[in-house]
């Protein structure tokens, strides 16, 4: 899931924006920001053999949060 929230002051559209050359309020957007496995010690970990099964959790959760956060499967 996405680590770092939009920064006070950043409209959402320039958080988003995905060109590495731009830069925003001091602020690199390349896009990808951090990601991270778990935000706290009891977050859970979500790991499948199929990538189609990743990608229905990674659903499931971006439905069930409502703080906006991104969600991505990767390969480990």
């Amino acid at each position: 899931m996405e680590l770092i929230p939009r920064p006070n002051g950043v409209s959402e559209w320039e958080w988003n924006e995905t060109n590495s050359g731009n830069y925003i309020s001091g602020v690199s957007s390349n896009g990808g920001k951090a990601w991270t496995g778990k935000l706290s010690a009891s977050d859970s970990v979500w790991e499948y053999d199929s990538e189609s099964d990743a990608n229905t959790k990674k659903s499931q959760l971006e439905l069930a949060d409502s703080t906006n956060r991104r969600y991505k499967v990767i390969e480990v």
